[in-house]
This record gives C-alpha cells, sequence and structure tokens, in this order.
C-alpha cells in the first residue's frame, strides 16, 4: 500500500512539473516572438507559426501564408516598431498578455505608445493565431485628428507621398516616416520665434 502511494504521488508530481513545463514553453514561445520583432528577424518569426499566420483584431480576422506575411512584416519592421511586454500569464491553454507598442507614426499619432490586451492560441508546439483582444491605450481622438492634419498637409505640400496612408509596404513605410518628418520639420519652423530687427540687420 505504501509503494502505490509513493507511485501515485510520483506520478501526480511529473504530471505537475510536465503541465507547469509545458505552460513555460508557451510563455517563453511568446517571448522568443516578440523578441523577433524587436529584432525584424522574419525567418525566426515565420518559424514559430504553423503553416500559415493568422492575426485577429476584434471581429478583423487576417490569414497570410508565410510568403504573404512578409509584406507586412516589412511595413512594420521600416516602421521601427518596436514591442514591449508588460504582462503575462497562462490561460486555459493559451497565453494572455498586455503588450505596448510604439514606433514614429504612433509616436505621432497617438502622441503615445499603444497598449492591447492580447490572445496569443498555439497547436502542435507553433502559434496557431494572436488575437488582439480590446485596446487599454489608444486615443480615438488625436489619432484620427493627426491623421487628418498630416494627409491634409501632404497633400498640399507634398502630393508626390499621397498614398502613404495605405500603402503597407517597405516603401510605404518609407513614405510614411518621410512624410511625418516633413510634417515635424514644418510645425518645428512655424512654432521657431520670429528673429528680431537687429537680428535681421546683422545677416
Amino acid at each position: 500500500m505504501k509503494k502505490i502511494t509513493i507511485i501515485l504521488f510520483l506520478t501526480i508530481f511529473w504530471s505537475s512539473c510536465q503541465q507547469a513545463t509545458k505552460e513555460a514553453n508557451k510563455i517563453q514561445l511568446v517571448k522568443a516572438y516578440v523578441n523577433a520583432l524587436n529584432d525584424a528577424d522574419f525567418d525566426q518569426i515565420t518559424s514559430l507559426f504553423m503553416d500559415s499566420i493568422c492575426l485577429k483584431e476584434m471581429d478583423y480576422v487576417s490569414v497570410f501564408s508565410k510568403a504573404e506575411y512578409r509584406q507586412i512584416f516589412q511595413w512594420d519592421s521600416t516602421l521601427q516598431a518596436n514591442y514591449q511586454i508588460l504582462e503575462i500569464r497562462e490561460e486555459n491553454g493559451a497565453v494572455r498578455m498586455q503588450i505596448s507598442k510604439e514606433c514614429p507614426r504612433i509616436l505621432f499619432l497617438n502622441e503615445e505608445p499603444t497598449i492591447t490586451d492580447a490572445m496569443v492560441k498555439f497547436e502542435n508546439g507553433q502559434i496557431k493565431s494572436i488575437e488582439i483582444l480590446n485596446y487599454v491605450v489608444f486615443n480615438d481622438d488625436k489619432w484620427d485628428k493627426n491623421r487628418v492634419n498630416l494627409t491634409s498637409w501632404i497633400a498640399a505640400n507634398h502630393s508626390e507621398l499621397n498614398g502613404f496612408l495605405h500603402d503597407q509596404s517597405e516603401q510605404g513605410a518609407l513614405n510614411y516616416l518621410n512624410a511625418i518628418e516633413l510634417y515635424q520639420k514644418k510645425e518645428s519652423e512655424y512654432l521657431r520665434p520670429p528673429r528680431s530687427s537687429k537680428q535681421l540687420e546683422r545677416k
């Protein structure tokens, strides 16, 4: 009877260890994914997914082959996106995390990093899908106002960059960064105090 009790205890202990390791591996997998995003490592990112890459944002679902995902990856990495995991835990076989994201585009439009709640699901030891459940920090009013100001000014002053807003390619990201830089340069010149008459005379 004593031997049976010991065997039963060891079986339960082993099972618990295996489950804990499995959960830890899922969390490490998500951390590896975020690190690969920050390192702009396309091969590492795609190796963590199944055959397709499923990204969800509330009711909006996008499914990409690994080849199709390259364009979105290039757009995001060219925009110099940086991600930081704020909270992470295992939940019902998936991983729930709160993550911040910043890049020149987000800092211009939102004026601070966005923060989202996300759920990562798995299948056969790989990432099956990543879903944004809700936005914790996202300012609709600032985003819309800054986007309208930017696109309107670009249309009036640098029409060669028109279309940057919806061009999710590497060149589109470069155009977006260029548009922001030109707009902010204009803003800084506008805010610069006027020169005095003495300064103008010296010139």
